[in-house]
């Protein structure tokens, strides 16, 4: 306990207003799913938050994309022949509304913005690859979901 006391001493005086504000959910979960708040414990819930506070790599780290997704590979090179003869932003939300098997179809297949880690490893690669271009069609992308076309509709934004 003596290495971990100057840690929490550290990290106090910066999680104790995220702390006081969500003293109500602290309590639930101290009372039903953690059992007693430990030195250890809040060490590690407090490094999580960060992760969620501040950004990394000089970036927003955050991205915005759609993706059509289906389950058959033959289908997902049929739409992406569609795109092929007209790929703009339109015509990829009506074919999502149409043939995407994820929720997000119902939304033009946008998932809205989300940071490294928040997506499968081969979802990811694509929508942080440097040399992906905002607005274009992905090859084909297949993850533990089924096959996906992926337009990135906003990039990585760097800090100025």
């Amino acid at each position: 306990m003596e290495v971990i006391k100057p840690l929490l001493d550290a990290l106090q005086p910066i999680t104790a207003p995220l702390w006081e504000a969500y003293a109500p959910i602290h309590e639930v979960l101290r009372q039903k799913v953690l059992g007693p708040l430990n030195g250890y414990t809040l060490i590690i819930l407090a490094f999580q938050v960060l992760q969620w506070i501040i950004p990394r790599g000089g970036s927003s780290g955050q991205v915005s994309a759609s993706h059509i997704l289906v389950k058959e590979e033959a289908k997902i090179k049929d739409l992406q022949e569609q795109l092929k003869k007209e790929e703009t932003p339109e015509k990829f939300a009506e074919l999502a509304k149409q043939h995407s098997v994820c929720p997000s179809g119902k939304n033009g297949g946008s998932l809205g913005s989300f940071g490294k880690g928040q997506m499968v490893r081969e979802f990811e690669a694509y929508c942080f690859d440097p040399e992906t271009k905002v607005g274009k069609v992905s090859d084909v992308v297949k993850t533990q979901f089924g096959w996906h076309l992926i337009m990135v509709t906003k990039g990585v934004e760097v800090k100025k």
